[in-house]
């Protein structure tokens, strides 16, 4: 998927992020830890369809929710996994 209107890129949201590192386990071609092991995502258009499967289990992976595939045709539209801090 190439083009203005058929990138797809993974996203991640800062405040949202807890630090866990299962995204970077999983997908450590476009994503690392900076000091503190927070994610850090690689901004590139990805346009290797196993690179989109892999960014789509990372996505579903994340128990903050703080990955998003933005542009991703295939996006769930399912309600959002809910999590509860003690």
């Amino acid at each position: 998927m190439t083009g203005a209107h058929g990138d797809i890129r993974l996203v991640v949201n800062g405040s949202q992020c807890d630090g866990h590192g299962i995204c970077a386990l999983v997908m450590p071609e476009r994503i690392s830890l900076d000091t503190w092991g927070y994610a850090t995502v690689d901004p590139a258009a990805l346009t290797d369809p196993r690179m989109i499967a892999l960014a789509r289990r990372v996505v579903r992976a994340c128990p903050a929710n703080a990955l998003t595939l933005i542009g991703d045709p295939r996006a769930s539209v399912s309600t959002p996994k809910v999590r509860v801090k003690l």
